[in-house]
């Protein structure tokens, strides 16, 4: 009993100490579910800014992101990479393990590194795809002009893929921690 009472405290030690509050929000929604796909796709979001454009281009394991954030005074523009690697398992859902780069560029400069895991299913029927998934992460994120010290965080969003036809898919990421975006939302062209 007191190994697992010392083990309990270790791991809301640990959940606090990776809790402390960024000097900037950098990441927009990831929209990983872990099925990857080479697609080209246009995306809506709330935050970092009042609203960000962003699009973002998948070949296989890697994509590349740019965006404008509407922030005061002047906007931001947003770039980031990403790599998403499917995990073998016996279980029935799928996991991926990922990770990312990204930053603001602007009045405001900023730089986050984030790494972990996309878990869901997907289902399939005719004319119609369902793939909900949850994405956990840890974040390092520095506010490059505030100061040096680099925060961490713990990221996650909740996310769902519908795949309309055989190229067109509708994209949903809502947060579910204080440094993800609330809402964003997109569609995708698939390759």
């Amino acid at each position: 009993m007191k190994r697992t009472v010392s083990m309990s405290a270790v791991a809301a030690a640990a959940v606090l100490a990776l809790s402390s509050t960024a000097n900037a929000q950098v990441f927009t929604p990831s929209y990983q579910a872990p099925v990857p796909m080479n697609d080209l796709g246009v995306y809506l979001s709330d935050s970092p800014g009042d609203l960000t454009l962003e699009g973002i281009w998948r070949s296989g394991p890697v994509g590349l992101r740019v965006g404008y954030v509407d922030a005061e005074p002047d906007g931001l523009i947003s770039v980031g990479g990403e790599v998403r690697s499917p995990i073998a398992t016996s279980a029935p859902i799928d996991v991926a393990f990922t990770a990312g780069a990204q930053g603001l560029i602007g009045d405001v400069d900023a730089l986050g590194l984030q790494a972990g895991l996309s878990i869901g299913k997907r289902f399939v029927n005719p004319g119609l795809a369902l793939t909900p998934y949850i994405h956990p992460r840890i974040a390092l994120i520095d506010g490059l002009l505030q100061d040096d010290d680099w925060d961490t965080e713990l990221l996650a969003e909740l996310g769902l893929d519908a795949e309309f036809s055989q190229n067109l898919i509708f994209r949903l990421s809502v947060g579910l921690s204080d440094q993800t975006p609330d809402v964003g939302v997109g569609l995708a062209w698939r390759r």
